[in-house]
């Protein structure tokens, strides 16, 4: 493993620029979303058909063209959108180590992603699962289950819900990066270790006005791009079997399928944006640099950061401070169980193979 030879040109990008490399990343691995995503939506697809398809179900015995129906399929609509958004961080998980892993390696195996998956459920799962509601919110439907319409559950909190994603979506987007490829730990006591909520902090606050703006544009573009991929899905319906009606077909299917394809390429984008970002506080570039030849010049294990021990004497903590100090702003990054480097507070992870364009900050392993 060669840190400054990425298959990845490291450069900063525009919002533009990182919609375009997403693009080009579906074709170059499109197994990140075959294989990856669709392993970590699959179980949700599976949950939130079984707490809510029963609507759409009982609705169309009926009819679905009164009154009463429109609010019970608005009530479905509405559910089964807000859970796939909640759920499409911990969907992605996979997806995630996998990009992280192939910035420095051309083609990580599945088995090395899902056994990393494995390793650091508890962390992913609490984080992305539970204090990021993808978990109580499908809990809350399915206790609902056989309910009748009611606008204090099924418009009200879904609005109070949606706020309350938003905002915390646009100031910590890049949660699962950090719990996924930095490896910060939730808790710690240990020196010299950067927990996850001051990591998040640290990495997010410099840019919180930037990053609010993209994540606003992002959702606009993804609610375009979701009914653009909706009506072609109903337009090739149409064409092959003639029926053009709302049925239980596109209700039960092509909704959730083009919800969950918009899903998808938003996560190829937030790991984009997290690495952007990671360029312009940290000079991400530079560090790679720097670590990969001190890596060459003295080896892994002397190039590694040496934190300070609590119980040293105060003598013997004076006379290494400068050069600990300077070990760390040199440090080398060993991999971790991922196939990841891991810096001194945390690992250090890109996206992977991908055409670039404009000028570059390259490196030799890089398609441009």
């Amino acid at each position: 493993m060669q840190l400054d030879k990425t298959h990845v040109v490291i450069r900063v990008r525009s919002l533009s620029e990182i919609g375009d490399l997403a693009m080009v990343m579906i074709r170059q691995y499109p197994s990140a979303l075959l294989v990856g995503f669709l392993a970590g939506a699959l179980p949700w697809i599976i949950l939130n058909a079984a707490a809510l398809s029963w609507i759409p179900i009982e609705e169309n015995q009926y009819g679905i063209s009164d009154d009463e129906a429109r609010s019970e399929l608005f009530r479905y609509g509405a559910w089964m959108l807000l859970l796939i958004a909640l759920q499409t961080p911990i969907a992605g998980v996979f997806t995630t180590i996998y990009l992280g892993q192939a910035v420095f390696e051309k083609r990580p195996t599945w088995s090395a992603v899902f056994r990393e998956g494995r390793r650091q459920f508890w962390r992913w799962f609490w984080v992305l699962g539970v204090k990021r509601l993808a978990i109580p919110a499908l809990l809350l439907v399915a206790v609902r289950y056989g309910a009748q319409f009611n606008a204090v559950f099924d418009v009200m909190l879904p609005i109070v819900i949606l706020v309350g994603m938003t905002i915390v979506r646009a100031s910590r987007p890049f949660a699962p990066e950090i719990l996924l490829l930095e490896q910060c730990p939730l808790r710690t006591k240990a020196p010299g270790v950067i927990n996850a909520a001051r990591r998040s902090k640290s990495l997010h606050s410099p840019m919180s006005s930037e990053l609010s703006g993209r994540f606003l544009s992002v959702s606009f573009i993804a609610c375009v791009l979701f009914l653009s991929v909706l009506w072609t899905m109903i337009w090739v319906r149409g064409i092959v079997s003639g029926k053009w009606d709302w049925g239980l077909f596109v209700l039960l299917v092509l909704i959730p399928a083009a919800a969950w394809v918009i899903a998808g390429l938003s996560i190829l984008i937030r790991l984009l944006n997290y690495l952007d970002t990671r360029i312009r506080l940290e000079g991400w570039e530079v560090e790679l640099a720097i670590r990969a030849e001190a890596i060459r010049q003295f080896g892994e294990e002397t190039a590694l950061p040496k934190n300070a021990q609590t119980d040293q004497p105060e003598t013997t903590k004076t006379k290494n401070a400068s050069s600990s100090q300077s070990k760390q702003s040199v440090a080398s990054s060993t991999p971790n169980q991922s196939g990841s480097p891991v810096p001194a507070n945390a690992s250090d992870t890109e996206p992977a193979n991908a055409t670039d364009t404009g000028p570059a900050t390259t490196t030799s392993g890089a398609v441009s």
